[in-house]
């Protein structure tokens, strides 16, 4: 009896290992902006990915407070708050198995872009483009979240540029 239930637990283990180690591989997960402005929950909705900014390090406004969308073409949303908001959609593998495209709304001119995403380990490259002659990339780092069995805050690490 004792060894079929250590079987069980040892199972459990192994597929918990299993599972932790696919998802710190994929798309899923925190990632931190270049220069470090801003972090990016990525993670599924519906049958693609979706990410939001989940916090705002670099405010751009002079009080600290957090930013709002005043460049959104619609002045309904001007006044939402950065924090939260969806800016990554539609997010489906493209060609590779380390490529997703979609669409990534960007605060800063309000515009909404095509976008393709590379995994590379614990870096993202990520690509915008306007008409598909106009383009921009920036590169952002998977923000590494405590072991549960750690004691620390689930709430994900910030890491500052050296």
């Amino acid at each position: 009896m004792w060894r079929r239930l250590l079987l069980v637990v040892l199972a459990a283990g192994m597929a918990a290992l299993s599972a932790r180690a696919v998802l710190a591989d994929g798309l899923d997960g925190v990632w931190l902006t270049a220069g470090a402005e801003s972090q990016i929950e990525i993670a599924p909705c519906g049958d693609a990915y979706c990410g939001r900014i989940l916090a705002v390090l670099k405010p751009s406004n002079p009080q600290n407070n957090p930013s709002t969308d005043v460049n959104n073409p619609d002045p309904a949303l001007r006044d939402r708050p950065i924090e939260g908001l969806t800016i990554l959609s539609g997010l489906k593998p493209g060609g590779d198995p380390n490529v997703w495209e979609g669409s990534v709304y960007n605060p800063e001119d309000g515009g909404t872009y095509d976008v393709t995403l590379t995994l590379k380990g614990d870096k993202l490259e990520v690509e915008g483009c306007m008409a598909l002659v106009l383009c921009d990339s920036q590169t952002w780092t998977r923000v590494q979240m405590p072991l549960p069995s750690q004691p620390q805050s689930l709430m994900p690490q910030v890491i500052t540029p050296q």
